[in-house]
């Protein structure tokens, strides 16, 4: 299972094109000297190297074709039940639990292609069912995906809905008030908003106070008031800033919020291009995605 590969010698109109033609090579003839459906291998000691240097070191790092990996190696390990049980988990966990951009795609991809289809029947009921729920939330906001529409409020109580919203480029930003990292972040996003505001950039803010009952009993907006507060103390009324005080367009639900601050950036089709990225990143992607505009 360790002997390295005997790569034939390949002939290209270039040195590169050699060289792919012996990588493409290399990756179908990776498992050549392993059966990853033998039970045998499950506890040797080069096995779990040797599936992740496959997976996460010889393909290309993309959602698509990290998913196609992960398939294969599932496929080989099938005959071997628990081999295929372990490493399916590890998989799942892998990704749902991913800090790269774009990988929670394959986390959907295995949750629909593996447990949604009856392929871990170990899983207790209670627990497939939250895998599945956390799937379906993220599916809408893959990159690629159009971001879910919302309609908000401003200051003025006049409604703005998110995919009319006219930009080049739209940056959608969760913060809250309270929230010590939307604090720290506040500086970073006016100063990328000066920086970008003539590239084709706006930002469309959302602070997400909902509304309170006071000691009597009421409906109290003191803590949305706290947001339009924040934005004057700060001078973050350069861009637009919105709330939805009652909750009605679900968002929160919606865009899985469970911290902020959260930043997505969209096209002017309002399609998701980058998310859940730091303020401190915002510069970098952003340049990066205007270069490859420009070279497309």
């Amino acid at each position: 299972a360790n002997l390295p590969f005997d790569t034939p010698e390949f002939d290209g109109e270039t040195p590169e094109d050699a060289k792919r033609k012996a990588y493409y090579w290399q990756l179908e003839h990776y498992f050549d000297n392993i059966n990853l459906g033998d039970p045998r291998i499950m506890r040797s000691p080069f096995l779990f190297q040797k599936v992740l240097g496959y997976v996460e070191n010889s393909v290309v790092q993309h959602p698509d074709t990290i998913a196609k990996a992960v398939d294969r190696v599932l496929d080989l390990m099938r005959p071997s039940e628990e081999t295929f049980k372990y490493y399916m988990i590890h998989f799942l966990n892998k990704y749902a639990a991913s800090k790269i951009v774009g990988q929670d795609a394959v986390y959907v991809h295995i949750v629909d292609e593996y447990y949604k289809k009856g392929d871990a029947p170990w899983t207790e009921e209670e627990q497939l069912k939250k895998i599945i729920d956390q799937s379906d939330k993220t599916k809408p906001l893959l990159i690629g995906k159009i971001a879910p529409n919302i309609t908000m409020l401003t200051k003025d109580d006049e409604q703005i809905v998110l995919h009319d919203f006219k930009s080049k480029y739209t940056v959608l930003f969760f913060w809250a008030h309270d929230c010590g990292h939307c604090k720290k972040a506040t500086p970073k996003m006016i100063e990328f908003y000066e920086n970008y505001k003539d590239k084709g950039v706006e930002i469309f803010g959302v602070c997400t106070a909902l509304w309170k009952r006071d000691d009597e009993g009421k409906i109290s907006l003191e803590e949305v008031d706290k947001c339009w507060d924040y934005i004057e103390e700060n001078k973050t009324g350069i861009w637009l800033n919105t709330v939805d005080p009652y909750h009605r367009s679900r968002y929160k639900s919606i865009y899985d919020l469970t911290s902020t601050p959260q930043i997505y950036i969209l096209d002017e089709n309002k399609e998701i291009l980058s998310k859940r990225i730091g303020a401190e990143q915002l510069s970098e992607v952003m340049d990066r995605i205007i270069e490859m505009e420009q070279n497309k």
